[in-house]
């Protein structure tokens, strides 16, 4: 029985992998007809961003860590002028984004992540594709979050907005999202009104609400927790990555350290492997968060010598995880913000 699954798993993996060539989300097209590797500036992989066709960075900068830390603006500027520096082109952030510190609580918190972020942007904004997040289902509460990130984001317009963390209980509540009162409403204004370029939604707990997102209206964008362990609870890697495929979406993948419980248990895993598994599938970018230069520069240099990964190799990572996976992915089916505030 083993051997019949790990033989269905590998074929799944084969093709998932092979699928990445045909929409434009992987540098080589296959490891035995050569293909071609398209770079960017200082040579960083480019991917397709799905539908958009905005060509992406391999690595792409995730707005946590230093940059969402009260008290760090500096290290978050070099963080950001460095990455900008070495070819990466999109920044991911959020209007939840802000970490708890001495003497700020985790609300007041909230934007400085943005706020970082803008530091930069005033002077730097045509060098990236910037991606922000509303966490209102409503359209009274994402007008005004959207109002803010702009001015955080010391920017006149934002090239993705999404829809943060879907949870898997939403599900039964989704009218919510697309009522005349609802969020989707006010992201369709933003757009008309050229305020926002492309609009998608967010996920770490489960598929089922991703794919029934991606059922009811055609968003341009998904960002989704990816990593080594997600086969072995509701993974998003076979239940929602080939339906997202073929809508034909920009896929960034998230939380592929898990915050670095991946290295857990004196190192389950290398962050070249964790990033090595995730970049092997069919996404158009990975997002990670750093605490300083020297984490930054690591992980570009894994990006930029990176070479996809077979099925067994795939297969022998996701053995590695499997006795820590309820660690690994803290995240799923629980919730980390509130839907509104």
């Amino acid at each position: 029985m083993a051997n019949r699954y790990s033989e269905s798993r590998r074929e799944f993996l084969q093709k998932l992998i092979a699928s990445a060539a045909f929409v434009g989300m992987a540098p080589y097209i296959t490891s035995c007809t050569g293909g071609t590797i398209t770079t960017g500036r200082s040579g960083m992989p480019l991917r397709r961003l799905g539908k958009t066709g905005y060509m992406v960075s391999l690595f792409s900068l995730g707005g946590q860590a230093s940059l969402e830390t009260p008290g760090k603006e500096d290290i978050s500027e070099q963080i950001i002028n460095r990455a900008l520096d070495l070819g990466v082109n999109y920044i991911d952030t959020a209007a939840a984004y802000g970490r708890a510190a001495q003497g700020i609580g985790r609300r007041e918190a909230m934007g400085t992540s943005e706020r970082n972020i803008g530091r930069v942007m005033k002077y730097r904004r045509d060098e990236v594709f910037l991606a922000t997040k509303t966490h209102s289902r409503g359209y009274d509460g994402s007008m005004r979050l959207l109002e803010q990130s702009l001015e955080n984001l010391q920017t006149d317009h934002i090239d993705l907005w999404q829809i943060h963390n879907v949870r898997s209980a939403e599900i039964d509540n989704l009218d919510r999202i697309f009522a005349d009162e609802g969020v989707l409403k006010a992201m369709l204004r933003a757009r008309d009104e050229k305020i926002v370029k492309y609009i998608g939604y967010t996920g770490h707990e489960g598929p089922d609400v991703l794919n029934e997102l991606d059922r009811r209206f055609e968003f341009d964008n998904v960002l989704v927790a990816l990593n080594a362990a997600d086969k072995h609870h509701d993974p998003f890697i076979e239940k929602y990555l080939p339906n997202a495929l073929n809508s034909d979406l920009g896929i960034v993948g998230m939380k592929i350290p898990s915050r670095d419980r991946i290295f857990a248990n004196g190192g389950i895993i290398t962050m070249k492997e964790a990033m090595d598994y995730v970049l092997t599938l069919p996404v158009s970018t990975v997002i990670v968060g750093v605490d300083d230069l020297k984490e930054l520069e690591e992980n570009i240099s894994i990006t930029k010598d990176f070479k996809p990964l077979s099925p067994e190799q795939l297969l022998a990572i996701e053995d590695k995880v499997k006795p820590h996976y309820r660690e690994i992915m803290f995240w799923k089916n629980l919730s980390e913000w509130p839907v509104d505030w």
